[in-house]
């Protein structure tokens, strides 16, 4: 699962995700005819009593399985796109020999959709939470639970992370700093992402599903086209997305890593289950999107060599030892949270969060020299 400590997989790179004042969101409810109408048989598609069950039931089996990098454990309870993060994270911590931490997601609020009688599955749910020891951090947990028949066990299936307080000191007009090295030789990337705004919610107290969530997911091939290219040629503006920390700054920051001594390249692709749309009181819609990073570093040829620093995600993945490589292919899951305005003549879509700057490492196959 998501977890609140930094993961360092890229060769001579660490990445700090540090949230610095930030943005609040100023948009205000739009009027109440431009919310879908609700079915008339519709309900709730879990009671909030036992979708606290399963959120409770969840983090328990999620902190027993992560003490123990228990496999079997772990698909009990998690699916799809999360459940490989997980199973990649364990592999990692035994080929390393270190034990993975134990967290703990409190103050849950639920994101229950309606459904009618007779639809189909699978089903979803999602939840806001805070990690346990940080309930006064500014971003929440996001979980999206999936059930795919009926009366068939939930699980979750996706998580990510996403700003829902404001600031309490009002965010500074000044651009975010640009990514640079710190005293321990870590690189620090600040951030202000925007926060989320509130979701709909119908006379019964369900969230409102975007009618148009098929329209509303295409952002996700989208945002896989735009951050699919071989540094320096990334276009850090895209008139599909807003600037910011997630799109052009993070398109910038990896354009920083062109290096006469190598090839680099960034491939996305769109993975995992279609995750619900939520609408938002903006209308607008709160799209997850699920990728497969694929990323690609070679030496220059004719005979140039990448190595990792020893005992990161990808050295461990490789077999460890800081060995160096002619080239390497390495897997990541990326997940991103993206508000999408509603209809064509809005403004671009806004990435309100992403794991970009830090995925979990999934895979990594390389070529040794001659």
């Amino acid at each position: 699962m998501r977890r609140p400590t930094t993961r360092f997989g890229a060769a001579s790179l660490a990445i700090l995700l540090a949230l610095s004042a930030g943005c609040s969101s100023a948009e205000t409810s739009s009027p109440d005819d431009a919310a879908p109408k609700s079915p008339s048989a519709s309900v709730p598609v879990i009671a909030t009593d036992e979708a606290r069950q399963v959120f409770e039931r969840y983090d328990r089996a999620t902190a027993a399985a992560d003490a123990a990098l228990d496999d079997a454990a772990i698909r009990k309870v998690q699916m799809g796109v999360l459940l490989k993060e997980s199973l990649a994270g364990y592999e990692i911590h035994r080929k390393a020999k270190t034990e993975d931490g134990v967290f703990h997601l409190v103050q849950p609020r639920f994101l229950i959709p309606a459904v009618e009688a007779g639809e189909s599955y699978p089903r979803f749910f999602a939840v806001l939470s805070k990690w346990k020891g940080r309930e006064k951090d500014r971003s929440s947990q996001l979980l999206y639970f999936m059930q795919t028949e009926a009366k068939g066990p939930w699980k979750a299936a996706a998580a990510g992370w996403v700003v829902t307080e404001p600031a309490k000191t009002p965010p500074s007009s000044a651009p975010a700093p640009s990514p640079a090295p710190t005293n321990n030789g870590k690189t620090s990337v600040r951030l202000q992402p925007k926060v989320l705004p509130d979701l709909r919610r119908g006379a019964s107290g369900t969230v409102q599903l975007s009618d148009t969530a098929q329209t509303d997911r295409t952002v996700c091939d989208s945002f896989a086209d735009y951050l699919s290219f071989t540094p320096p040629l990334g276009r850090p503006t895209d008139d599909r997305f807003t600037e910011g920390g997630f799109t052009s700054d993070l398109v910038r920051f990896h354009n920083n890593w062109a290096d006469a001594r190598a090839e680099r390249s960034f491939s996305y692709k769109v993975t995992g289950a279609d995750l619900p749309a939520f609408r938002l009181s903006t209308g607008s819609s709160l799209v997850a999107c699920t990728f497969v990073r694929e990323y690609r570093e070679a030496g220059a040829p004719p005979h140039g060599t990448v190595r990792y620093d020893q005992g990161s995600d990808t050295d461990v993945l490789l077999g460890g030892g800081g060995k160096q490589w002619r080239r390497v292919d390495e897997t990541s899951s990326v997940t991103a949270l993206i508000e999408v305005p509603a209809g064509k003549s809005l403004p671009p879509a806004t990435v309100l969060a992403c794991d970009c700057y830090d995925p979990q490492a999934l895979s990594a196959t390389g070529i040794r020299p001659e």
